[in-house]
């Protein structure tokens, strides 16, 4: 029997990294799939007014109209959103058996209310934990120190 391909999900909302199996203590740092969200900071965002609306009632007041979403929390979701496609795409095509998921309070959040069931039947651990930015040899070693693989 084959021994079941598990992948290393690490992400936050902005940034996502797979790897396929961890090395052995020897060798080389891991190849890595690496997703990357749009990054917009929060001046821009801000930098968009509220929007001006004329009463016809009163004397045609102004009144500042707030945007109905919040830009920042709605990129943090198609960014999980797409993600969770890639991931999808890649069990219909065989080519992980398992998932570890390792990803931001924010993110995993969100991760799990777009995660479909097909999807989360091969997920074997999530764990709350911002990784995203460490070496690819740290990470390894975080991910060993967390899976106890």
């Amino acid at each position: 029997m084959k021994a079941p391909r598990t992948w290393y999900v690490v992400m936050n909302t902005s940034r996502a990294r797979v790897l396929r199996d961890l090395p052995g203590p020897r060798e080389p740092a891991p190849i890595e799939i690496s997703l990357q969200g749009p990054r917009r900071r929060l001046r821009e965002v801000m930098e968009d007014r509220a929007t001006r609306s004329y009463s016809s009632a009163g004397g045609g007041r102004r009144a500042a109209v707030e945007p109905g979403s919040d830009p920042i929390a709605e990129d943090a979701r198609n960014f999980v959103r797409e993600v969770v496609e890639y991931l999808d795409k890649q069990r219909l095509a065989k080519a992980f058996d398992r998932l570890v998921v390792i990803a931001s309070s924010d993110a995993i959040g969100i991760w799990r209310a777009e995660l479909p069931e097909a999807l989360a039947a091969c997920v074997q651990h999530e764990f709350v934990k911002n990784l995203v930015r460490f070496s690819a040899r740290e990470l390894v070693a975080a991910i060993r120190g967390l899976t106890s693989a």
